[in-house]
């Protein structure tokens, strides 16, 4: 069993190019508003957490609106994916990469919602 933020937005997502190791993905979980397009294994380091935000600003850059979700899910054989808890912010709410760090099961609606 192992610990994954799954990642998914309303636009297309890329694999980056930072130091956090994206897998592109097609799943769909329920909980999730749009199909979920990456995966990397849990992030619990602050740097992890850095290219994470990093990430998040780079792929809503281009749009004037966008939503990102993220979720921290344990990945098992024996278990369905399971969402237990759901919270909205908004991106320039975001004042520290710590505010990612996620518990099992919680979900994470990211909204950017002017230019920032």
């Amino acid at each position: 069993m192992t610990h994954y933020y799954y990642l998914a937005s309303d636009k297309k997502m890329g694999t980056g190019n930072g130091s956090v190791e994206f897998i592109e993905t097609n799943y769909t979980i329920p909980g999730f508003d749009y199909p979920v397009q990456l995966e990397t294994l849990s992030l619990e380091k602050e740097w992890e957490l850095r290219e994470l935000l990093q990430y998040i600003h780079n792929h809503t850059a281009p749009y004037k609106a966008c939503t990102v979700q993220i979720a921290n899910l344990l990945n098992s054989n024996r278990v369905e994916l399971k969402l237990q808890e759901k919270s909205t912010i908004a991106l320039h709410e975001i004042v520290t990469p710590k505010q990612l760090l996620l518990e099992e099961g919680h979900l994470l609606t990211i909204k950017k919602v002017r230019s920032e």
